[in-house]
């Protein structure tokens, strides 16, 4: 299998299994960057807490979503999706290469649920409350964001760390003692076990909660433009979920690996290319469907604002739908990145313009986030790319070469050297390269 590396040269590297970045430093321009970020929206978050929502958001009667919940918890999400479009796609429908890139999708997926969630807990204004949904004597079983507040967290704080636990063994595995090492191989049978009734859960799971973020916009109605309010709002929002899913794997991969001078595994890559086409078709062959349905095919063509915002978001769908049909697209990695872009920003635009641009609840009121709204979503994505920055380097998370493999772990603490000199092997790795 013919690979690639950043300068184009040819290499013969299979994605086997995730290795992690060694010789990459921790302390980098964008960690800090990102870091700055983060600490920006935490300040903003504790003050937050003790601020009416009024003077510090945009939010109002009309309006009651801010940018927290519209972007960060029904758009952001979506793009998390990839644990569970590409597990189905590797598990339900036998695609056996996609197994080496779940990793990558696992750990992009958590970190993006999670804080997602925390911004969740910010728009809901009182998170001291949360403990709260752990007493069913307690919730309301007439609210349409029960079976989010419910599905999300467990998701998170049950299936997904559980998907993720492999990370965390498999590096006390090789850097832990022999005592450490016997007790794991005692506990791995065990986890063999129940791991076919997690992995039930942690589809059967998110299918519900996606769904239901697209069913919490039924409610509204007719405040909602009818090129995107449908009885079928659930089946779209799960299905652009899963287009975001694949397109942003795919990107977080190639950039991963230009980032860090990784070999890319072409047969992979044209793997999640048929599948992301797939994904862009079958959508849009839905959303075609219910326009048609619907009797509002004429005005996705009336060339006012809605239809132009439509035919936009159609046009982020469909342009890599049709590139991908052709195998030079997605065997060609700079040409996979620009459609694997397109399709995120078309499948997020759909998640998106629902709850906010095709909103009109009242005509003489408007919602645009504040400054510190701005920035307190900044602050939750920033830490989403520093958790998968750190990630990367210290646990076996992107796909690579596995000569030596387990070997590539750096200390929590890496010595000043070993980011010095590119070409010297870390201490028990004599004789191997990157």
């Amino acid at each position: 299998m013919t690979s690639l590396d950043r300068t184009g040269t040819n290499l013969i590297n299979h994605w086997q299994r995730g290795v992690p970045v060694y010789r990459a430093s921790v302390i980098t321009p964008t960690f800090l960057f990102c870091g700055a970020l983060v600490a920006i929206g935490c300040a903003l978050a504790a003050v937050r807490l003790f601020s009416p929502l009024g003077p510090f958001s945009g939010m109002n009667d009309a309006y009651a979503w801010g940018i927290w919940k519209t972007f960060n918890v029904m758009t952001l999400t979506a793009l998390g999706s990839g644990p569970l479009a590409l597990g189905i796609a590797a598990w339900v429908f036998d695609r056996q290469k996609l197994h080496v890139v779940m990793r990558t999708a696992l750990v992009s997926g958590f970190l993006l649920y999670a804080t997602g969630l925390i911004a969740l807990g910010f728009d809901v204004g009182r998170p001291w409350n949360f403990w709260n949904a752990l007493l069913p004597w307690r919730w309301n079983a007439e609210s349409a964001m029960l079976e989010i507040c419910i599905c999300m967290p467990i998701y998170v704080a049950i299936f997904l760390s559980f998907e993720i636990l492999p990370l965390f063994l498999e590096r006390l595995y090789y850097t832990g003692s022999d005592a450490t090492r016997v007790s794991l191989r005692k506990v791995a049978p065990l986890l063999r076990r129940i791991y076919p009734f997690m992995i039930i859960g942690a589809y059967v799971i998110p299918l519900m909660h996606q769904s239901s973020l697209g069913g919490l916009l039924l409610l509204a109605g007719d405040k909602i433009h009818p090129l995107w309010q449908t009885p079928f709002l659930p089946l779209l929002y799960l299905l652009a979920a899963g287009l975001c899913g694949i397109g942003f794997v795919t990107f977080l991969l190639l950039i991963a690996c230009l980032r860090y001078s990784r070999a890319l595994d072409i047969g992979v890559l044209d793997e999640l290319g048929k599948l992301l086409c797939a994904a862009c078709f079958f959508f849009l062959a839905v959303r075609a469907g219910d326009l048609i349905w619907r009797g509002q095919v004429h005005a996705a063509f009336a060339l006012d604002r809605m239809s132009l915002i439509f035919l936009v978001e159609t046009g982020l769908i469909l342009v890599p739908g049709v590139a991908l049909l052709f195998k030079v697209v997605r065997v060609t990695p700079r040409s996979l990145l620009k459609v694997a872009t397109l399709a995120c920003l078309g499948g997020m635009y759909y998640r998106f313009v629902p709850t906010t641009v095709a909103f009109h609840p009242e005509r003489q009121r408007g919602y645009f986030p504040t400054p510190p709204e701005l920035l307190m979503a900044a602050g939750y994505i920033a830490l989403a790319f520093l958790g998968f920055g750190l990630a990367v380097k210290f646990f076996a998370v992107l796909p690579g070469d596995t000569h030596g493999w387990n070997n590539k772990f750096r200390s929590l603490r890496l010595p000043r050297w070993a980011n010095r000199h590119e070409g010297n092997p870390l201490p028990g790795a004599e004789g191997e390269t990157a």
